[in-house]
């Protein structure tokens, strides 16, 4: 028969081993969840986007055709309630292109015939990750 401390022992021993692998496995499913897949981090912590990109004014409704080769975007930016609308700024792209810093009105000129997407969001200065959802306007240039 084993004395009572020793068998608490024992299990105190058995349950830490298992806490190691418990943290164990949690450090494999984050490590995983890095390489593309949702990692257990990203599903407690959701992004959530403190502001919102909004395009003010095009001379052609949304999904619209044209035969004009130039365009101008307004936009603006807005902070949540709560929020200051600041250490922000505005990233703008054009069809497959990367996003690069803009203003407002941005303008586009030679604008080759077929479809076009204009996408500007919110990032936040220094570290560049997103502080708003993209808005897009899409049209076509006939």
């Amino acid at each position: 028969m084993t004395h009572p401390a020793g068998r608490a022992w024992k299990r105190a021993a058995a349950l830490g081993l298992a806490g190691a692998l418990a943290v164990a496995g949690l450090w494999l499913a984050v490590g995983a969840g890095a390489k593309g897949g949702t990692s257990a981090r990203d599903a407690a912590y959701p992004v959530t986007y403190n502001y919102k990109t909004k395009i003010d004014n095009v001379r052609f409704g949304k999904l619209a055709s044209t035969h004009s080769n130039k365009v101008r975007f307004k936009f603006h930016v807005k902070a949540d309630p709560g929020f200051k609308l600041k250490f922000v700024h505005t990233v703008c792209k054009l069809d497959g292109k990367h996003y690069k810093k803009c203003d407002s009105p941005k303008k586009y000129r030679r604008l080759h015939e077929g479809k076009h997407k204009f996408r500007v969001k919110a990032v936040y200065d220094g570290g560049g990750s997103d502080a708003s959802k993209p808005d897009s306007y899409t049209w076509k240039v006939k």
